[in-house]
């Protein structure tokens, strides 16, 4: 494997080659401990789920943010615009560390800029922007790319937003950039000393905790977040976290993060905006509010270990 590639959102401000530790050295007392406290956290956002749902400032808010789910459709186009002129600008796509260096690339990005302007060629701008993913795939890694899931479901949105699948497009988008935000908290866990030298080169505050600690808080935050956009807990509640998160450290790393992350934002408001999907969320498919806390407790642990297995795994060859 060609670790130069491997560069790790980390990968945007490091240059360390690493692999992924293997699982009986990630499963520390330390992972254990962190690995509770994210799953108690979990039952206390299932538990209050629904109560806070029926607040009646909430509700209030919901009305509200609901009279602007017909803008979302504008809102990505507008976004992910920006991130693409950004991108186009620093001669990159998709990702900073994705360098545009043929002409080709260049006219693909400006094909998917173009068809963001009409509702009815947004296809053109989903087909555009999966074959950069496609190319990013074949250049970098399947290993790499996993970190942008939330392309695939940007693309999913823009090919089916023009047909009797629309409605399926936003719990799509939920699950898929769950699942990149995910990834991302796996990297963590498994190759910290990526993220060290992160907090050691631009000193990140640790908030009194030691690097180690804070590389695995850090990691279970996003994890738990991740999960609650896939199966859909709290979900405007935890965008706005997250958009919180993603401001917090662009005040930290600058520009690169910008660039970065644009895309990202883009989809948080959307998502602040649009609160849960046409359709029910995995979290409401059992009646039974044990069941819906088992499924919460189960499915978060065959999610962290599963991905875990696969990232080293995947790491490791």
């Amino acid at each position: 494997m060609n670790w130069e590639s491997y560069v790790l959102h980390v990968k945007w401000f490091t240059d360390r080659m690493t692999e992924p530790l293997p699982m009986v050295e990630v499963l520390t007392p330390a992972f254990l401990f962190w690995l509770a406290i994210t799953i108690v956290g979990l039952l206390v956002s299932a538990v209050f789920n629904t109560h806070i749902l029926r607040v009646g400032l909430i509700q209030g808010l919901d009305r509200s943010l609901s009279g602007l789910k017909p803008y979302t459709v504008h809102i990505l186009r507008v976004g992910l615009g920006i991130g693409i002129l950004l991108q186009l600008i620093e001669g990159s796509y998709l990702a900073p560390e994705f360098h545009s260096e043929t002409s080709w690339l260049f006219i693909v990005l400006v094909i998917a800029l173009l068809g963001l302007m009409l509702k009815r060629t947004l296809f053109v701008s989903g087909v555009a922007l999966l074959v950069l993913y496609i190319k990013a795939t074949l250049e970098y890694g399947l290993f790499h790319t996993l970190d942008y899931l939330f392309y695939l479901g940007i693309i999913y949105y823009l090919i089916m937003y023009t047909t009797r699948f629309r409605e399926t497009a936003i719990p799509v988008l939920y699950a898929l950039t769950g699942l990149s935000l995910a990834w991302v908290g796996i990297e963590k866990v498994t190759m910290p000393i990526l993220a060290y030298d992160i907090i050691q080169e631009f000193q990140v505050p640790t908030f009194g905790f030691s690097v180690e600690h804070f590389v695995i808080i850090s990691a279970f935050i996003e994890l738990g977040l991740a999960w609650t956009f896939i199966v859909g807990i709290l979900n405007r509640f935890v965008s706005i976290v997250v958009t919180l998160v993603f401001i917090t450290t662009t005040t930290v790393f600058g520009y690169t993060e910008i660039v970065g992350h644009t895309i990202v934002h883009t989809l948080l408001i959307m998502f602040i905006i649009q609160g849960g999907g046409a359709f029910k969320s995995p979290f409401e498919f059992h009646r039974s509010p044990l069941l819906r806390y088992l499924f919460i407790v189960i499915n978060f642990g065959v999610l962290l270990f599963g991905m875990m297995w696969i990232y080293i795994a995947m790491g490791s060859t």
